[in-house]
């Protein structure tokens, strides 16, 4: 089977693995908006998933390991080096009806190169190893970039297994419900350098007709969730001066993220991103006043100081709707990663890795965050984008180009042959 094919397969078959019902989907114009991919970690579409990249990855002649927060690792020994270890990969998890290359192209990309480089002869001085990362969407466990944060130490690993999904069940239960709760830890002090193959999940590729971009910052991003407690009462008989409506004031706050993120990047050309993703109503009847409101208010940029300083004024807003309509507000902030800048030696080895093959690229930035960005704290760490068609990710409609993906597979699999041989 061509290499292209092969991987197309792979990622057909992945893509079933969530959907329902569990479809096929060859062609951007197969794709349904109600029936996207949902994989969170723990559930029986995420095992699918797992055992099926699991076989892939022993059939490529990987000795495959798993830890105990559920991460995979798939290694080739150097024939020069143990350590200097070159990872590659990315996650099995996917937000609730999302699309099918999301995660999924980073790791059967990665297997691809894998065996690429093994039907090649090509012989690796430095080790090579998949890994597939646990819970990077944060869509079971409520917190992004799980199994990274706990592999690089950012999260403690006990403090991670208790946490617990919808239905009160640990992840430490539900890794090992579905057989992927490992016995130890894996260390880092082996590694060295971490590639990640991923959709772009924006328009700039798509719109500028370019194949590959290399990542060279990542963006930071800050979540509030706020519970505005208002008074519940009757629309009928309750007169407007005397209302404690909670949707009322949270609208003012919708509002005010929108404006100051846009007032942000006209006056300082910003990267600043603000949306309010999440609202949910209580008691949601047309005829009564709101008394409860949670929302969910999502804060991003390339630059740290942007970033707080949008975090820092909403808050602010916060306290003054609190005043101004007599609520209450709760607020959490239950993830802020800060923004991180990529290596720029892995960014030049992929750039160079792409001429080698005649493949033109571009230098941008990320405004989704990946578990690279916390590989980035810890090991050289660069990313390589492929085209999102009209920056559609996060939803059914996600799709990228096979001929895109053959490329991103082909410069992916250079860049590990190059890196494999960089002298320390």
């Amino acid at each position: 089977m061509d290499p292209i094919d092969r991987l197309r397969e792979d990622l057909i078959e992945a893509g079933t693995f969530g959907r329902i019902p569990p479809e096929r989907v060859e062609r951007y114009d197969q794709l349904d908006p109600q029936k996207g991919i949902t994989r969170p970690t723990g559930t029986e579409a995420n095992k699918k998933f797992r055992d099926y990249a699991v076989e892939r990855m022993k059939e490529a002649g990987l000795a495959v390991t798993v830890d105990n927060i559920g991460n995979i690792f798939g290694k080739k020994e150097g024939f020069k080096n143990t350590k200097g270890t070159v990872m590659f990969g990315s996650h099995a998890d996917s937000v609730t009806n999302g699309g099918m290359f999301d995660g999924s192209l980073g790791v059967f990309g990665a297997i691809e190169a894998m065996r690429r480089i093994n039907e090649e002869g090509f012989e690796n001085e430095r080790p090579l190893e998949v890994v597939i990362f646990t819970g990077e969407e944060g869509s079971a466990f409520k917190q992004t970039l799980l199994g990274s944060s706990v592999l690089t130490g950012k999260t403690k690993l006990q403090q991670a297994l208790g946490m617990k999904n919808d239905e009160a069940i640990t992840l430490e239960e539900s890794l090992k419900n579905i057989g992927y709760h490992g016995a130890s830890l894996r260390g880092l002090d082996d590694i060295e350098y971490m590639v990640e193959l991923h959709v772009e999940q924006g328009p700039i590729l798509s719109k500028e007709n370019m194949p590959i971009g290399i990542v060279e910052n990542i963006t930071g991003i800050a979540w509030l969730m706020v519970t505005i407690a208002g008074q519940e009462n009757h629309a009928g008989t309750t007169p407007m001066k005397m209302r404690k409506d909670a949707l009322v004031a949270a609208s003012e706050i919708i509002s005010f993220v929108n404006k100051r993120a846009n007032d942000m990047v006209n006056e300082l050309g910003a990267s600043t991103v603000g949306t309010v993703g999440k609202l949910n109503v209580f008691p949601n009847g047309t005829n009564i006043v709101p008394g409860r409101v949670e929302m969910g208010i999502d804060v991003r940029d390339v630059n740290k100081e942007n970033m707080e300083n949008l975090k820092n004024e909403t808050l602010e807003i916060i306290k003054r709707i609190e005043e101004k309509y007599g609520v209450d507000a709760e607020i959490q902030m239950p993830i802020t990663h800060n923004p991180v800048p990529l290596s720029q030696e892995v960014a030049d080895i992929i750039e160079k890795s792409a001429k080698q093959i005649g493949i033109s690229s571009k230098r941008m930035n990320s405004g989704a965050g990946h578990d690279s960005q916390n590989m980035a704290e810890k090991v050289k760490t660069g990313m390589i984008f492929v085209p999102s068609i009209n920056g559609i990710s996060h939803s059914p409609m996600e799709w990228t180009d096979w001929e895109d993906i053959k490329k991103g597979a082909k410069v992916l699999t250079q860049a590990l042959k190059n890196l494999s041989r960089q002298k320390k």
